[in-house]
């Protein structure tokens, strides 16, 4: 802001931490002095609080009550404004958004170590000095916001243990991760548990459901935590992982209880199911004891197509693997699974939930029970560890002290070679009737079809790896007056494999193509195309054509091809020792070209992607890139998003550069290594669900003096 403190900031800092509501707040923002003639801090009309709920964000304007959703403030662009006040809210750092005349700063609400919510601060224009959007001014105001919304937080969570007091309302928390159960004093009496015997295990749930409707509760819980993962969108009202059931539970009198349990599966920021929370209570006076929907043999029925559903869904072994961790484990009440495949010959572990420490000299006798299942082609049922002598697991008896155990090991074998094995593990004994050895026999059926699938695309995707590393460059040239930095990343989803690849072509003239280019699909089909298309733009690079003819003869090699398959890609011809540079663009995103104070497009004027229209043009574009400029050439997979559109992605990680720049270079004191900066870019590629891959090329002017020629790496890939 112009100046460190807006007029009669400091006098309105104590009617914020007084305000009752992100209402008032805004009121005490956006208002004018007592007196009329002081103006407000902040703009009522591009002013909001967004504040983060157990239903949603809830929206707070100048002038109204809460609003659904993130509407965007007068002034502001609609696309992609949902997506930057998501992003302040998961990241934690402020975006700048608007125009010069409407500027609006997004400052996350941050405290306790948690963002609740953002505030869009609606600057004044006499107030948007560049560089000033993080200032103390705003820092002060949104830090003050946090502190009220923080306070009113934890009165509305007494207010609420009040409630669930007044009602005997229990509550849980379900680590799904680390198999522990958290329950306050009502719901361990509500299910019969006293609170001071109370270990967590979650056995202590599963032992208190009534017989009939044990299997019930399991088919509930797979169903909800398939939903979770695999069907964003569903579940209670369009909650993900929201669910409601209704179950009978047995005290240690023998007395019967229904029970209504309302609840919602959490995801990790990995995707896969973290923890289950919600509410339990008991059925209202009157109200006759549920029995179940379902006979246990049709909810047994019902797991195993919640299984089969699942299954269905994973493609690798990795994936299959985590479906029985995630979701058949906590359904079945299972203290730990482990899942093993025949490799070469022998049994390796491949998936296996955390093993307590006082529990992994087990690892050896349970590696042998599965070897046993495996080679008797037939499921085994220990229902007690400790009553195993003669059973052909002597390493059970020389393991040390034996827990109360009980294990399903699971034969995975097709009709031509064993597959591999599957052992879940209960605390306590266990006794397996008829009908629960015929359901484990059919899911160990299910696994077997599945990791089967899943090892045929292993090994394909192995292949299409091999070819696509064969296809990208091993390394890249030393050109005098220039410094090259290049990543590539494979999709974190599905096949993993795709067409996007860089180049560096040092040229006769002492020039240097640059190449950023992406193949449709992702694949080894993608991957070979590349390779094809990597040759015919070397080709005519070093017959010394100009970025437009390059274009132009690729697109006409690639649909003579007829490949079926288009690609974009972006060509460059630059001088390292003046940084003219000559440009075309073939249906691809622009390059970026960064200094400490500014992070800029490289507008190329662009035809459409190679192989779609036969006889495009591609003009060619002339610039310069100046000593302090870094040149940036990446593929969408960097920026690109699922729902979010892309120009709105391009300009956040824009912005977020720009910012990191200006902080990485102040630490620094000087400029910024290329791979600092291609480190940052990549910096939040954890997303386990992306199926596109990335490359980026950074290029910099160095000034060094010539040489007499390019130097080429003799080893290694340019690539993490």
């Amino acid at each position: 802001m112009a100046s460190a403190h807006p007029p009669g900031l400091l006098r309105r800092l104590p009617l914020l931490l007084r305000s009752r509501d992100p209402q008032a707040m805004l009121g005490v923002l956006t208002g004018g002095g007592e007196n009329g003639g002081e103006p407000a801090p902040l703009a009522p009309e591009r002013t909001r609080i967004y504040v983060r709920g157990a239903g949603g964000v809830d929206v707070f304007s100048a002038g109204s009550g809460p609003e659904p959703g993130s509407a965007p403030a007068p002034g502001t662009p609609e696309r992609g404004y949902d997506e930057a006040v998501g992003e302040v809210m998961r990241t934690g750092r402020p975006l700048r958004l608007g125009d010069p005349d409407t500027p609006v700063v997004l400052l996350p609400l941050a405290a306790d170590g948690r963002v609740a919510g953002v505030l869009a601060a609606g600057l004044r224009p006499g107030d948007a000095a560049p560089g000033s959007a993080d200032g103390p001014a705003l820092e002060l105001l949104a830090e003050t916001c946090a502190v009220r919304l923080n306070s009113l937080a934890h009165r509305s969570v007494e207010l609420l243990a009040e409630a669930a007091q007044a009602t005997r309302t229990g509550v849980f928390a379900w680590d799904l991760a680390r198999n522990s159960v958290r329950w306050d004093e009502q719901a361990c009496a509500i299910y019969g548990v006293d609170p001071d015997e109370f270990t967590g295990e979650e056995e202590a749930f599963f032992g208190s459901l009534h017989p009939d409707d044990l299997p019930v509760v399991q088919a509930a819980i797979a169903e909800v935590t398939e939903a979770a993962v695999t069907s964003p969108g569903s579940g209670t009202a369009g909650d993900p992982g929201a669910y409601r059931l209704h179950y009978r539970v047995v005290h240690p009198d023998g007395s019967h209880h229904p029970v209504l349990e309302h609840g919602r599966v959490v995801m990790g920021e990995d995707g896969r199911p973290a923890r289950a929370l919600g509410l339990v209570l008991r059925s209202p006076p009157g109200m006759t004891p549920a029995m179940p929907s379902l006979s246990p043999d049709r909810s047994r029925d019902a797991f195993l197509f919640s299984l089969t559903r699942a299954l269905s869904k994973a493609v690798t072994v990795r994936d299959v693997t985590r479906v029985m961790t995630d979701l058949t484990r906590p359904a079945l009440g299972a203290a730990n699974v482990t899942v093993g495949v025949v490799e070469h010959g022998e049994l390796t572990i491949v998936g296996r939930t955390p093993v307590p420490p006082e529990l992994r000299h087990l690892h050896a006798p349970a590696r042998r029970a599965m070897e046993l299942a495996m080679r008797q082609e037939e499921p085994l049922f220990l229902e007690d560890l400790r009553h195993l002598a003669g059973t052909g697991v002597p390493e059970l008896s020389a393991a040390g002290p034996i827990p109360p155990r009980a294990w399903v090991v699971l034969s995975l074998s097709s009709s031509e070679r064993p597959t591999g094995a599957c052992l879940i593990s209960f605390t306590g004994p266990r006794h397996f009737d008829p009908g629960e050895r015929t359901f484990y026999t059919a899911v160990a059926a299910i696994l077997t079809q599945s990791i089967e699938r899943a090892r045929m695309f292993d090994s394909e995707h192995q292949r299409a790896s091999e070819l696509q590393q064969a296809m990208l460059p091993r390394g890249l040239p030393r050109l005098p007056s220039l410094s090259t930095r290049a990543r590539y990343l494979p999709g974190t989803s599905e096949m993993n494999v795709g067409g996007d690849w860089y180049d560096v072509l040092p040229l006769a003239d002492g020039t240097a193509a640059l190449v950023i280019g992406d193949v449709q699909g992702h694949d080894a089909h993608a991957a070979a195309v590349m390779g094809q298309l990597r040759v015919v733009l070397r080709t005519c690079a070093e017959a010394g054509m100009n970025p437009g003819s390059v274009l132009a003869r690729a697109n006409r090699v690639l649909g003579d091809l007829d490949t079926g398959r288009f690609a974009t890609c972006a060509y460059l011809v630059l001088d390292p020792s003046d940084g003219s540079l000559e440009g075309a663009r073939a249906g691809h995103p622009h390059p970026l070209l960064v200094t400490s104070g500014a992070t800029g497009e490289l507008r190329l004027t662009g035809g459409p992607p190679l192989g779609v229209v036969p006889h495009a043009r591609y003009p060619t574009t002339r610039a310069r890139l100046a000593d302090d400029e870094t040149l940036i050439l990446f593929t969408d997979g960097l920026v690109e998003r699922k729902g979010a559109d892309i120009e709105a992605c391009v300009a956040r990680m824009r912005e977020d550069l720009r910012g990191w720049m200006r902080t990485a270079e102040e630490e620094r004191g000087g400029p910024v290594s290329l791979e600092a900066i291609t480190d940052f870019l990549l910096r939040e590629d954890g997303d386990p669900w992306r199926s596109d891959d990335i490359a980026l090329l950074a290029v910099r002017r160095t000034g060094e003096p010539p040489r007499a020629g390019p130097e080429f790496p003799r080893t290694g890939r340019n690539t993490p």
